[in-house]
């Protein structure tokens, strides 16, 4: 079950990563002066994925929650840092390719 929701989370903050960028190159405004556009834009991005699947971590730990919604602005919330973290390795893999071409 703890590895089911952890695989479901990182892919989720893969999918929100690549979501993020998309709308990041679409739409440059977003990045803002100090990256904060982008981290909220990947709440947002997060928390609408959660919401529209009903996918929420706590629910799949077997943590009672009142109101689902809660569960679920949670878990897009924790996809959104993960996509961060997805980011920073997708970028470290990006300067390798390269110092190897």
């Amino acid at each position: 079950m703890i590895a089911e929701s952890l695989t479901t989370v990182v892919l989720l903050a893969v999918i929100v990563e690549v979501v993020t960028n998309g709308i990041k190159a679409a739409f440059p405004l977003v990045k803002g002066e100090n990256g904060n556009g982008s981290r909220l834009m990947a709440a947002i991005v997060g928390i609408t994925i959660c919401i529209s699947t009903s996918i929420g971590i706590l629910k799949n730990l077997n943590i009672d929650v009142r109101h689902e919604i809660i569960d679920y602005i949670i878990t897009g919330i924790i996809i959104s840092r993960g996509s961060n973290a997805v980011h920073d390795i997708i970028s470290v893999f990006d300067k390798q390719k390269t110092k190897v071409i």
